[in-house]
């Protein structure tokens, strides 16, 4: 398995390789890079496809400090430089996509694209951070777990037991205690809304109508900061490029078509970690 260490981080991802335009892909809450497989099977190897498991996820490891998306965009780029990459573009689903948000404004030079699906790009009303924090003590703490399981799944994929039942598995056999620091990461997320402007690469913004964690209203606020629109599945829940991939698939591709040719690699350019 691959890992790139960052100070006391140990940051699990996966390459696709080749020569192809690099895109790194950043997962929701609860799953991991897993969640990506039907966008390496439709775009590598024409495209470069680099998946990142953030902390509390994957087989990777950290010290155990709080942390920020701040700190996991950080991680990302640690994972780019390693590679050898100077522009990408950068994309993520809810906690993936607040992650890609930031590595835009941390390194907006670096950046040829961003790909943005059920993200809001402002902090947490205080009532939902103590609904969020409830989850994620039942989550850690709570037995039977197969209430919890089965809630979260509902909302991040939606109610096929064939989606749903792989990631409900795998999560029996994980250290669900990993998901602590996470949680606190998105409940204590600052609003970037008043830095949006900044970002002048292409954005593209997509949301499952279904997504009751991200508002449609959240979606057009992060959408109007860039001046896009927002680009709405049917039927889908949190995860649209799961659930609906291709429908996905298919907004992903004009995107990134539309894109100004460029070199896949060139001179890196490391982040200051």
């Amino acid at each position: 398995m691959p890992f790139v260490t960052r100070g006391g981080v140990r940051i699990h991802y996966s390459d696709s390789g080749g020569n192809g335009r690099p895109i790194v892909l950043a997962h929701t809450m609860f799953l991991d890079q897993g969640m990506f497989e039907a966008q390496v099977a439709e775009f590598a190897p024409e495209y470069r496809i680099i998946r990142i498991d953030s902390r509390g996820h994957g087989p990777g490891s950290d010290d155990g400090t709080p942390y920020s998306y701040w700190d996991l965009a950080r991680d990302e780029w640690a994972v780019v430089d390693a590679l050898g990459l100077d522009r990408v573009v950068v994309g993520g689903v809810s906690h993936g996509a607040s992650t890609a948000v930031r590595m835009a404004l941390l390194a907006q030079r670096r950046v040829a694209g961003l790909v943005l699906v059920g993200s809001a790009a402002t902090a947490m009303t205080a009532e939902r951070r103590t609904g969020y924090r409830e989850v994620i003590t039942a989550w850690t703490d709570g037995e039977p777990f197969t209430p919890i399981a089965r809630m979260v799944s509902s909302l991040i994929i939606g109610n096929d037991l064939a989606q749903v039942q792989p990631w409900r598995d795998r999560w029996r056999t994980e250290d669900r205690s990993r998901m602590r620091a996470a949680g606190e990461c998105v409940v204590n997320r600052d609003s970037v809304l008043e830095l949006l402007d900044a970002v002048d690469c292409p954005v593209l913004v997509i949301r499952g109508e279904g997504d009751h964690d991200t508002s449609a209203v959240e979606s057009a606020e992060l959408a109007a900061a860039f001046g896009v629109p927002v680009h709405t599945i049917a039927g889908a829940a949190m995860t649209p490029n799961l659930t609906h991939p291709e429908v996905f698939n298919a907004l992903l591709r004009t995107f990134l078509e539309q894109l100004p040719r460029a070199q896949a690699g060139g001179p890196v350019s490391p982040m200051n970690n």
